[in-house]
């Protein structure tokens, strides 16, 4: 059985993960937008797919998107990373003990 002690481990383990590779996003969630919160953005095993749209073509690819126990995500969010691609979270994982992992689709 996992104790306190395994969570506090399992929790500096992926800290240290995201941190590896971190960048702050700030969420906007309808017409409110939420202070900055550290993740870890990473490409899911699927490819990108073109999906037509109104007036043109957009790419859509999935990604996961790890934060803290405290992140403050939720399904319709979305954000854009530092490079100003936008994703909108699809799905946020119901496991938040160690972490809070969101699913998104980057929109091109």
């Amino acid at each position: 059985m996992i104790n306190s002690d395994d969570l506090a481990q399992m929790r500096a383990d992926l800290a240290a993960m995201r941190q590896d590779n971190e960048i702050n996003i700030v969420i906007r969630r309808g017409s409110t937008t939420l202070a900055a919160q550290p993740v870890r953005i990473a490409r899911q095993g699927s490819q990108a797919q073109p999906r037509d749209s109104l007036g043109g073509e957009e790419v859509r690819g999935r990604v996961v998107v790890v934060g803290g126990v405290d992140f403050d995500v939720q399904v319709g969010d979305r954000f854009n990373d530092t490079g100003g691609v936008l994703y909108r979270v699809a799905f946020v994982r119901p496991n938040r003990l160690v972490a809070v992992v969101a699913e998104a689709e980057a929109v091109q």
